[in-house]
């Protein structure tokens, strides 16, 4: 997946783009990031050796500076009473019209709760669509067994620890039986329930992958294949919540500021509406006597707060992306929103999340074909030809990989006939069910290999030395496919130690190559601080009355990078949670 930091475009071609026009975009998007760490930096006063005042020619970042209050921390201007042109009374307003507002609000009104829902989207909003479950009936008929609780441990590790582990296994001992509740509905309204194919495994397991099974989709003739589908969910549980309240959903309704005790961005008290902006600029207070739910959505088209709460990903966003907001964006690689329910929290007195720094959704597809949701597990080299890591990676951990051995992020895929005819792995169709055929034979497989060259994603050449011409590598890059291919046929990689399955000789023409900067940005994961119940904490970690947040926008989930190695827990996650909350407001507010 190539990304232009400087253009904003997002294309699996590389046609037309060079090493060096890749490069000079990036190191533009790096300057923004610089500019964006000391623009925004409140002015300190610093005293020189001879009593001039140092800061005044100097706009440096430091830790005062860092460390003091951001822009998007102090409150807007309470929102008058006289501005004010209709209040909507409910029980419980959600905020959001995504996943995770839509569960709570269908699990809150199945209790017989008066639940409002308005969003700033003019319609439900969804991304890709694969939700985890531990378990379910639709893995139980597919002979699927209950996930393993030993590897959300190793998941929680991979997170450093930095997680919560309560809401973890909340929703591992709860999806189930949300889970169910989904199936029910979606096949109820003629839908079929799939579970995505995992990633076959080599017979020793010494890889580092491991796709646990366990995301659920759905699909029908006029919508087929799996983890694609998330908007029939949402389209279904929105017509669901309109049918069950009685109430249409309040779309182009953005949220500006809560009502704590009484005022617009009060610091004590209750936490009792929300005042939205409407479409034609007038405002509107929806109250609520039980509570009001956020589920906004991520802070990505913030420059500020990624700067403050998400720097290794500012770099992802184009600037054009944070000059504009789009409340409808669905499955786009880049900025989404601008932090809007972080905001309102933060200035009625919540606290950010304990762990630093968010953890982007993101991560990559590493240069070359892949076998299905596998990465590529060939050569792989970086700008100056040489290897940087043992090929067989996990998805979510490219990023980082490539950060690191890779001079100016840049990735190089080659491989040959072999890579087809020698794979240890079935090629697979990834789009399909756990459970169907869905093997690709080596025709196939190469086809696509073609219709990549086609639309100029790979390049293909004769020889060796042609490809790494036409991939503009140093000719010494072929020094490090020879050193690679000895290693091939002597089953021991000296270098990094990658299986010897895979250790597939690049030799046997014709040859493929690829670029790709492997790393891409679905959302950033976190925000205020939730506790397991998805009440939103003070600095003192006591819950604010009334108030309350779900989805991507729910404090310490997740850390550092998300793997992918359980696959739909965000959604998955998300769904649970939500769906629970939305059940506990009801019983205890």
């Amino acid at each position: 997946m190539y990304v232009d930091p400087s253009k904003g475009i997002r294309s699996a071609s590389v046609g037309g783009v060079t090493r060096r026009s890749f490069l000079t975009g990036a190191a533009l998007a790096g300057a923004g990031l610089a500019a964006g760490l000391t623009g925004c930096a409140p002015a300190q006063s610093a005293t020189g050796a001879d009593g001039t005042d140092a800061s005044a020619s100097t706009d440096a970042m430091n830790a005062d500076a860092y460390f003091g209050k951001w822009g998007f921390e102090i409150p807007d201007e309470p929102i008058a009473e006289a501005d004010i042109a209709e209040t909507i009374e409910a029980e419980i307003v959600v905020v959001g019209a995504g996943t995770g507002g839509l569960a709570a609000a269908n699990a809150a009104v199945e209790e017989g709760a008066n639940v409002v829902l308005l969003s700033a989207s003019s319609k439900p909003i969804s991304r890709g669509g694969s939700n985890h479950a531990a378990y379910s009936k639709a893995m139980e008929a597919a002979g699927i067994p209950r996930n393993d609780p030993a590897f959300y441990e190793k998941e929680l590790q991979a997170n450093g620890a930095r997680v919560d582990a309560r809401k973890w296994y909340k929703f591992f001992n709860h999806s189930e039986e949300v889970m169910n509740w989904l199936i029910d509905i979606m096949e109820g309204r003629g839908y079929t329930t799939g579970i995505e194919s995992s990633i076959p495994t080599l017979d020793n397991e010494s890889g580092s992958i491991f796709y646990l099974p366990g995301a659920h989709g759905w699909y029908d003739d006029e919508h087929p294949g799996m983890g694609m589908n998330q908007t029939l969910v949402v389209n279904e549980l929105a017509r669901r919540f309109e049918e069950l309240s009685g109430s249409s959903i309040y779309y182009k309704n953005i949220a500006r500021q809560l009502v704590r005790g009484g005022e617009p961005n009060g610091a004590e008290g209750r936490v009792n509406a929300v005042i939205a902006e409407r479409e034609d600029g007038t405002f509107a207070r929806f109250t609520a006597s039980k509570a009001v739910v956020l589920a906004t959505g991520d802070f990505s088209t913030n420059r500020d707060m990624m700067a403050k709460y998400a720097p290794q990903a500012l770099r992802y966003i184009t600037p054009e992306e944070f000059e504009s907001v789009d409340y409808d964006k669905e499955l786009f690689y880049g900025g989404l929103y601008p932090g809007d329910g972080q905001k309102m929290g933060l200035w009625v007195g919540a606290a950010w999340q304990k762990a630093w720094p968010c953890c982007p959704n993101g991560g990559g597809v590493k240069a070359g074909p892949m076998d299905g949701v596998l990465p590529f597990t060939g050569l792989t080299v970086n700008r100056d030809g040489k290897r940087y890591c043992n090929e067989y990676g996990m998805l979510g951990t490219l990023p980082f990989t490539t950060e690191m051995g890779c001079p100016g992020g840049v990735s190089y895929a080659i491989w040959d006939m072999n890579y087809a005819e020698q794979y240890p792995l079935p090629w697979i169709n990834g789009s399909l069910p756990y459970g169907t055929p869905n093997e690709l034979s080596i025709e196939e497989t190469v086809a696509s290999w073609e219709a990549m060259v086609e639309s100029k994603a790979f390049v293909k050449a004769d020889t060796l030395e042609e490809l790494i011409e036409l991939m503009e590598l140093p000719a010494s890059t072929l020094d490090t496919v020879k050193a690679y291919n000895a290693d091939c046929k002597a089953g021991t990689d000296l270098a990094f130690h990658k299986d010897p399955s895979l250790m597939i000789p690049v030799e046997k023409g014709p040859f493929y190559g690829s670029v790709s900067d492997t790393s891409f940005f679905l959302t950033v994961l976190g925000g205020l601080r939730t506790d397991d119940e998805m009440r939103v904490c003070d600095e003192d970690d006591n819950p604010i009355e009334g108030l309350y947040n779900v989805g991507s926008m729910a404090g310490d989930m997740f850390y550092a990078q998300y793997t992918y190695m359980i696959p739909g827990f965000t959604y998955g996650s998300n769904l649970t949670l939500s769906y629970l909350a939305g059940k506990f407001i009801v019983e205890n507010e």
